[in-house]
């Protein structure tokens, strides 16, 4: 992986999350959906392995979650040219407490970089 590519990812990995923190959801995912080709087409586990590693380490607004992880990822896989969005479902828990969760979808594939018995029962509520 390139110098460039990699910063990139660490990029991606302060910008994104800050969007999500001061813009409200409709622009941060209008923004993430304008974004077009032009970096390097990384492995997408690859990406995912560095945007997880950072993530977690990574202090207050920036610390992963779901939401972080995909939007980060789908900015990221955007720029290598792939479809990629992000998709927000709910559930109920067996308390009655309403349940988020985002996920990554990515060429026709849903759930991409996730397994599939992890968002079995969210209701998507749709996808940016």
């Amino acid at each position: 992986m390139r110098l460039r590519t990699k910063l990139e990812i660490v990029s991606a990995c302060v910008v994104v999350p800050c969007a999500l923190e001061l813009l409200s959801a409709k622009r941060s995912f209008a923004w993430l959906s304008r974004i077009s080709a032009g970096g390097e087409s990384v492995a997408p586990s690859l990406l995912a392995f560095n945007v997880d590693r950072i993530l977690h380490r990574a202090p207050w607004i920036w610390r992963h979650s779901c939401l972080r992880r995909a939007a980060v990822l789908a900015y990221l896989l955007r720029r290598g040219g792939r479809d990629a969005s992000v998709v927000i479902g709910v559930r109920r828990s067996g308390e009655g407490a309403l349940e988020a969760h985002a996920w990554l979808a990515c060429d026709g594939v849903d759930p991409f970089l996730e397994p599939s018995d992890s968002i079995g029962t969210f209701q998507p509520l749709g996808r940016a």
